[in-house]
């Protein structure tokens, strides 16, 4: 009989506070499968399939399950397959006596399994991913620890959708801060060319725009190289010595 106590409640809630300190899905998926081997009861092998840009992500507690998730979702057919294409809960209480899915079945008995039960993992994505636990004994997922799975599985897609939204938001932050690093040293070169030569902002933007497409580098490399004293810059005036608002060279290069 399972006792859920509050330090067992605590566990579980802190999920999503254990999961955001994984920066890779892949390993985020393996601490979910690893917390779930060491809260929910009777289960002895878990896996978890999450959906990715182009193909499923895998994260299992031994190869045996990472292969039968493998194979179900490549032929469609298994509890993890319907679990994950309906979104609804599947359950096997003995391998040995299902036949609904005897493929699977098969295997399971295979590895020493008689029992399964696979929830749903509601993520950022759809479809979104499943939770698959196995047990050694038949209905080692029925009573309580069906409850305790059920709460495992609703607190560990919300702490998945968390972390998702933590690490969307990081990369944006990080984006935004070379964006505003980049146009800081490209208003730097800039000034340098309309100080020194007498040019227009937008004519010193044409010339570092200009240089960056013939060499084949980003502006913001032409620009913090000009700024730090790496380009000659005579190659970004014109030969008499000024920057041409026209754009052009105004003489030879």
């Amino acid at each position: 009989m399972v006792t859920v106590t509050r330090e067992f409640a605590e566990r579980i809630a802190n999920m999503a506070e254990q999961l955001l300190s994984e920066d890779e899905p892949d390993a985020l998926l393996r601490q979910l499968a690893e917390l779930s081997l060491a809260l929910i009861p009777g289960s002895a092998s878990a896996g978890v399939v999450v959906a990715g840009d182009r193909a499923w992500t895998y994260a299992a507690s031994d190869d045996g399950v990472a292969a039968l998730h493998e194979e179900q979702l490549s032929q469609g057919e298994g509890p993890v397959a319907e679990a994950v294409r309906y979104g609804e809960a599947r359950r096997i209480d003995d391998a040995e006596a299902e036949d609904r899915w005897p493929t699977a079945c098969a295997k399971m008995a295979a590895e020493g399994l008689r029992s399964c039960l696979v929830l749903p993992l509601r993520t950022d994505r759809q479809p979104g991913g499943a939770l698959a636990l196995y047990g050694r004994e038949p209905r080692a997922f029925a009573g309580t620890a069906h409850d305790v799975a059920l709460l495992f599985a609703a607190q560990g897609g919300a702490a998945m959708r968390t972390a998702a939204l933590y690490r969307n938001c990081h990369r944006l932050v990080a984006n935004l801060q070379v964006a505003l690093e980049s146009r800081a040293v490209i208003e730097q070169a800039k000034g340098i060319l309309v100080a020194e030569y007498g040019c227009s902002p937008d004519a010193a933007f044409r010339r570092l725009s200009g240089m960056s497409q013939n060499t084949n580098r980003k502006l913001r490399e032409i620009a913090a190289d000009l700024v730090a004293g790496r380009i000659q810059r005579r190659h970004l005036v014109g030969g008499e010595g000024r920057v041409g608002d026209d754009g052009g060279s105004g003489g030879e290069a």
